[in-house]
């Protein structure tokens, strides 16, 4: 029996759907992933297929696929019978993962510090004396950076083992303090260019301490802000 063309998908065509089904799951990832990191949605916010398919005006299913992806990288969680949520950090994982970065990152930098080019250092410090030079730069802005620098420095420590532990516990910090640390903008600047610094030179040991002495301060301003409430 001949199927006639304009009820049969070429496979060309259905290709070329599956493709755009892949792409729209993706494009649906970007955009929920977003509202998380900008907190328009935050933590222990329920994630309803519905909704978001809406506001972002496509299908369920591409939602579907994105908040699986979102689940696989940490970022939203889902128990037996119950809708997605956004993932709501407790004081006690935050610390806990704070102080294991702090090794680990540790670790990380003094590895990397003969595998960084200067070119790629270059990169990364126009990145933050560009933020150090402009006070009011978005939060997006500043996330971005500080993501290319820990980034950078995990990938280079040439341990994919360790590169991918230190990115999940970056998720987890980072959904903590997306409640709101606008203060450490600056500091946080000030203390990536003294890493990059120290990168510079190529002492593993300086590099060590710059980087531990960063996520130190974040976690004891953390505990200073916690004491004022």
């Amino acid at each position: 029996m001949v199927q006639d063309d304009k009820s049969a998908a070429s496979p060309e065509k259905r290709k070329r759907a599956a493709g755009d089904g892949e792409s729209l799951g993706r494009k649906a990832y970007g955009a929920i992933r977003a509202m998380i990191m900008e907190r328009r949605l935050p933590g222990g916010d329920i994630l309803s297929e519905e909704k978001l398919a809406a506001e972002l005006e496509i299908s369920r299913t591409p939602v579907r696929e994105a908040l699986l992806l979102l689940q696989n990288a940490g970022l939203i969680q889902k128990e037996m019978n119950q809708p997605f949520r956004v993932r709501l950090v407790s004081n006690r994982e935050y610390f806990q993962s704070m102080r294991l970065r702090e090794l680990l990152e540790g670790e990380a930098i003094a590895t990397a510090v003969a595998a960084i080019s200067p070119a790629a250092l270059g990169r990364v410090e126009q990145a933050m004396l560009a933020l150090k030079d402009d006070p009011d730069v978005p939060a997006e802005v500043h996330w971005a950076a500080d993501e290319q620098l820990h980034e950078m420095i995990a990938e280079a420590s040439g341990n994919d083992v360790m590169a991918a532990m230190i990115a999940s516990l970056r998720i987890t910090t980072r959904l903590y303090e997306l409640s709101g640390l606008p203060s450490r903008f600056r500091p946080d600047t000030e203390e990536h260019i003294a890493i990059i610094e120290a990168l510079r030179t190529g002492d593993a040991d300086r590099a060590r301490a710059s980087m531990q002495a960063h996520i130190r301060s974040l976690t004891n301003d953390v505990l200073a802000a916690m004491a004022r409430l």
